[in-house]
């Protein structure tokens, strides 16, 4: 069975984000930033992937891994070998160009520095040396920062990327509805990372804008402008950013409908508040698989609770 190294990073105000996201991703904790798994993901699905090795060779010195590699004879033009540092600080690193460069002798063909056809990586971990196929995150969905329509309350790219991955642990088949969806942040992610999702949107203005953001960047997904109490269909999940102004007691109340129809339209849900509603929620019969708090930046002045929830559609 084909083994993977994921090599993850991320700010520590996102910590505890990334965490739950590699819960829902993998299914377990993720106690470390280089981990491994028989589970192949998309090195662009998470905000917090940096990089995938597809492991080829292992050993336990660099001499046996060389060698290794020289029996295989590949034949391959055009390839490039990096040294992937997954510690820091590390003290192999200032030997990478010589690694590299006696791992490349081991190929049969030319390599392309620049323009490289594939990409092989080598890494020491836990005292083994380890060979494969490495690939990169793109991050080209970075480009949505520069989306024609935003509000400075919107969620952040990370945050909407990685909520995505937490409604429906990577499973692109399933069907996502954002009955809340602004300007379309957590829709445009959801498209790039190829997932089946649907805006809602109350306000008709901001459904308009939404939708002029899935056209700026070629998307073609719906936006519905509709009160969420007015939705029928049903969804494998929700994603709901819920609404917030001066934190009143009208607006909890406002809160807990939108909450109580998500549950209605959906098997799992993925709230986000700025206000602890966890005694609310659980008061609303909805279980509380999973949950995270997340910072907007370093200074930890803005804070939005994360709650992943499952309940019984009978029960509302």
């Amino acid at each position: 069975m084909t083994q993977y190294m994921y090599y993850i990073n991320y700010q520590d105000y996102e910590k505890d984000l990334c965490d739950l996201e590699m819960r829902a991703l993998f299914n377990r904790p993720i106690e470390t930033k280089a981990f491994f798994s028989n589970l192949r993901i998309d090195e662009s699905l998470s905000p917090y992937f940096k990089s995938r090795l597809e492991i080829l060779h292992e050993a336990n010195n660099l001499e046996d891994l060389i060698q290794k590699i020289s029996k295989k004879n590949y034949l391959v033009e055009g390839f490039k070998v990096n040294y992937l540092s997954i510690i820091k600080p590390d003290p192999i690193n200032k030997d990478r160009k010589a690694i590299t460069k006696a791992i490349g002798y081991a190929f049969e063909g030319l390599p392309s520095f620049d323009h490289p056809v594939i990409t092989y990586g080598v890494t020491h971990n836990d005292s083994k040396w380890y060979f494969g196929i490495l690939v990169y995150n793109t991050m080209h969905w970075k480009k949505h920062k520069s989306k024609p329509n935003s509000y400075s309350s919107s969620l952040s790219l990370n945050t909407a990327k990685a909520i995505l991955n937490v409604a429906n642990r990577g499973d692109t088949s399933k069907k996502i509805i954002d009955p809340c969806c602004g300007v379309g942040t957590v829709l445009l992610e959801g498209h790039f990372s190829g997932y089946d999702i649907t805006g809602c949107e109350i306000n008709y203005k901001v459904a308009m804008k939404a939708r002029d953001n899935l056209k700026h960047y070629g998307y073609k997904g719906q936006v519905i402008h509709k009160d969420i109490k007015d939705l029928d269909e049903y969804y494998d999940a929700a994603i709901v950013d819920l609404p917030y102004g001066n934190s009143s007691e009208s607006d909890e109340i406002d809160m807990m409908d939108i909450i109580h129809h998500a549950a209605r339209i959906s098997k799992r849900q993925v709230l986000v508040s700025s206000i602890d509603l966890t005694e609310k929620i659980s008061a609303k019969g909805l279980v509380i698989v999973d949950r995270a708090v997340v910072y907007k930046n370093k200074s930890k002045r803005f804070m939005r609770y994360i709650w992943v929830c499952e309940g019984k559609e009978e029960n509302y």
